[in-house]
């Protein structure tokens, strides 16, 4: 359902409602309305000393693992883990790095990593973004339109002093999402490519509510969390020169408990009245 635009842009908000469980699709499962979609899904990876940067464990990024492991043939491995590490070692101490020279096993025909800027909120690993473009050939659901993997670090509480600085971060955070695929498109994507692979730009951005559960130790409201990605969305998209055009919220189910009595909640409802 797409509820409005952006303040001052021409970027749609979308609420995605699970069609069939609780959960939304991570990606199509069939060709969308448009023909011109090239969508990026963002996938809340961890920081976690062992799996830092893992496509696996729990939650998020083990439902992206299921469906990448299987349709690209790699069960057992962590290859975008590889991938993201290498990227962050180039990038040593800049903001933004690229490789797009990988083996043959490796599912991703072109990478990137962007980095919070220095005065960011965020702490440690937390706001880094890795943008993975798929082979041609081992997009999800063989649909041309899951065109990338968004991988973003989502900030932990216990780094942070306090809850605002820990919203704070989250805002950062998703603020750096959009900074990252505006890099992307405009630095690598057509007649910029690097080697001559013609990247398309991403123009949709699906995005989940990171920073909950085991990340969120100062158990702030998932209304809270959903209102500071809007924000760092917003404040990146706002009249700024981008190929973005949409932006998709999976409204995904949880358990929230009110008067003692257990219910479903669902991620970003918030978002109707922030765009109201």
């Amino acid at each position: 359902m797409v509820l409005n635009k952006f303040p001052g842009t021409q970027v749609s908000a979308e609420l995605l409602n699970p069609e069939r469980s609780q959960f939304c699709e991570i990606f199509y499962e069939k060709d969308p309305f448009s023909p011109d979609t090239v969508m990026g899904s963002v996938n809340a990876g961890t920081s976690y000393s062992g799996s830092l940067f893992e496509v696996g464990q729990e939650g998020m990024t083990g439902a992206f693992y299921g469906i990448l492991s299987a349709q690209q043939n790699f069960i057992g491995r962590h290859p975008y883990q590889k991938v993201h590490k290498h990227l962050h070692r180039l990038a040593a101490n800049q903001e933004t790095a690229i490789f797009h020279n990988f083996e043959p096993d490796i599912p991703v025909q072109f990478a990137m990593v962007q980095k919070p800027p220095a005065q960011s909120a965020c702490i440690d690993f937390d706001g880094i973004v890795f943008i993975n473009v798929f082979k041609n050939d081992l997009r999800p659901y063989q649909i041309d339109a899951n065109y990338a993997m968004i991988y973003v670090v989502p900030p932990m509480g216990d780094l942070y002093s306090s809850p605002t600085d820990f919203l704070n971060a989250i805002e950062a955070t998703a603020e750096n999402i959009v900074r990252a695929v505006m890099v992307y498109n405009k630095t690598y994507t057509g007649s910029k490519s690097p080697s001559a692979l013609n990247l398309k730009p991403i123009n949709t951005i699906r995005v989940c509510l990171f920073s909950t559960g085991y990340f969120n130790t100062f158990e702030v409201s998932h209304d809270q969390i959903a209102s500071y990605i809007y924000h760092g969305i917003a404040n990146e998209l706002h009249s700024k020169n981008t190929s973005i055009t949409g932006i998709q919220f999976e409204n995904n189910y949880y358990d929230a408990v009110e008067n003692e009595i257990k219910i479903k909640r669902q991620d970003f409802n918030i978002i109707s009245e922030l765009l109201s």
